[in-house]
């Protein structure tokens, strides 16, 4: 004998003549194979006529092995759980690139910069007091009036606004799809997408 095999640890041990209670002996390298590939590959081992046997590698992800008929069948209580894996995996990406797209927007501003933006454009717009446009107007001497920042701040907020509109508009539709998707091959139609897409 070459190993032995428990079947309920799905462990194989160098060849022991004590213990042997759940031990089965394994004689050739093809039977180890055969079981390696059956245990890492979704298929399933057993005990028959006091041997062991073994179904091979799963056709898909999507396949169980019945241990009755002795055939892989679809199984759809898989399937829906890896969807619903594959679905969650994919929302997150779809997140994380657009959280991606917009930190390269604001290459080349810092973080308290970035936090003054919201209070920037309300007192560029009239809606509060200038105070926070007057220190920076006083303290660039680029610019000829307050009227001239204004104007900037404004431009910018609605060009990022305008960017940030197309950008969370994509990312709804990928989400929408995701979720809308009942089979695996629709969701990598829309992973391939994904990885296509690119900054506005």
């Amino acid at each position: 004998m070459l190993k032995q095999f428990n079947l309920e640890l799905l462990a194989f041990r160098d060849p022991q003549e004590s213990e042997k209670e759940g031990w089965i002996d394994i004689e050739t390298q093809e039977e180890i194979n055969a079981i390696s590939e059956s245990i890492t590959n979704n298929g399933k081992v057993w005990v028959e006529d006091g041997k062991i046997r073994c179904s091979g590698k799963a056709p898909s992800e999507f396949h169980a092995f019945n241990l009755e008929t002795k055939l892989f069948e679809i199984s759809s209580e898989r399937m829906a759980t890896l969807l619903a894996e594959r679905k969650a995996k994919m929302l997150i990406e779809v997140t994380t690139k657009t959280d991606d797209f917009k930190t390269q927007y604001l290459v080349g501003y810092s973080q308290a910069e970035i936090d003054s933006f919201y209070r920037q454009e309300r007192e560029a717009r009239g809606e509060l007091p200038l105070m926070l446009l007057t220190e920076i107007f006083e303290g660039r001497d680029d610019l000829e009036s307050i009227e001239q920042l204004k104007k900037k701040v404004i431009d910018k907020a609605d060009l990022f606004a305008i960017i940030m509109g197309k950008l969370f508009a994509i990312k709804q539709n990928f989400e929408t799809r995701i979720e809308a998707a009942q089979s695996l091959e629709t969701l990598n139609q829309i992973k391939q997408e994904i990885d296509q897409w690119q900054k506005l």
